[in-house]
């Protein structure tokens, strides 16, 4: 379909050229079409970028574990829980495209107001309130001291991933997905078995 070459075009020049870098009528030529045939499908770059957003929470999204059957993988052990947590977003992040979608809103939060707003509410409060959750559930499963900052934790735990982040898709660019990928993945469980613990039950 068109409109998913025009998105998918789009993913692509955004990520390496920079959203404010990219016009519609080199979206249109990567395509292979007229620039004013983009109108029929989107009705500026700015709803382009929107659908890239809305695109990435859903993907990032549509598979997560209601915080009931967090539980019960608490109830089997913290490392399984962890595991199946982690190698489901390992699995997400891992598409070309979802990679080229982080490194977008990473480059461009710093002076485009809609993805610095997208940021700071989608991928960070959000997914730290997530983990605030996760955190006074383990509280309540006597898995975690009582007296424990669970807010802290989840902030502890999440702006290290962030850190790794940006310093692939930033600091260290271009770097090779799967190794970077691979050593997410390690370590993100060193720092969350560090995490834990500190503040585990024995």
């Amino acid at each position: 379909m068109t409109k998913d070459k025009i998105f998918n075009a789009s993913v692509n020049l955004f990520s390496e050229f920079g959203y404010d870098n990219v016009s519609i009528r080199r979206i249109a030529s990567e395509v292979g079409i007229k620039e004013s045939s983009i109108y029929n499908h989107f009705k500026s770059k700015e709803s382009i970028l929107d659908e890239i957003l809305d695109y990435y929470i859903f993907e990032m999204t549509k598979d997560e574990i209601p915080l009931v059957n967090v539980g019960k993988n608490l109830d089997i052990s913290f490392d399984y829980f962890y595991k199946v947590g982690l190698d489901l977003y390992i699995s997400k992040l891992s598409e070309a495209k979802m990679m080229k979608i982080t490194r977008i809103f990473l480059i461009e939060s710093y002076h485009n107001e809609k993805i610095k707003s997208y940021v700071k509410k989608q991928i960070i409060e959000n997914a730290i309130d997530g983990w605030t959750d996760i955190f006074e559930l383990m509280k309540e499963k006597r898995l975690i001291k009582r007296d424990c900052d669970t807010r802290q934790l989840a902030e502890s735990f999440y702006y290290f991933g962030l850190f790794l982040l940006i310093e692939h898709f930033i600091i260290n660019y271009p770097e090779d997905d799967e190794k970077f990928l691979n050593d997410l993945a390690i370590k993100s469980q060193k720092h969350m078995n560090l995490i834990y613990d500190s503040v585990k039950i024995e």
